[in-house]
């Protein structure tokens, strides 16, 4: 399966508990996409967050999200460097 970075942008400053919450649902949500969630970044004083999942595909990773309701601005499928 391929790697994608999901860049979110809440547009305001947030939680660490409200982020905590949406990796919660989203990592639930992943299991009902054949989506497995690996981890996130993230800073709640800037709103803005990353993810990185491993799926079949960035429609499976939009639907996770979605499941979730976890706003997301981009998907891109990316390769780790060693």
């Amino acid at each position: 399966m391929a790697l994608f970075l999901g860049v979110h942008e809440m547009g305001e400053a947030t939680t660490d508990e409200a982020v905590q919450s949406s990796w919660s649902g989203y990592k639930t949500a992943c299991g009902n996409h054949n989506c497995q969630p690996l981890r996130a970044h993230y800073n709640a004083k800037q709103g803005r967050a990353f993810c990185v999942t491993e799926a079949p595909s960035t429609d499976e990773v939009r639907a996770a999200h979605e499941e979730a309701n976890v706003p997301l601005k981009e998907v891109i499928e990316v390769k780790v460097l060693e």
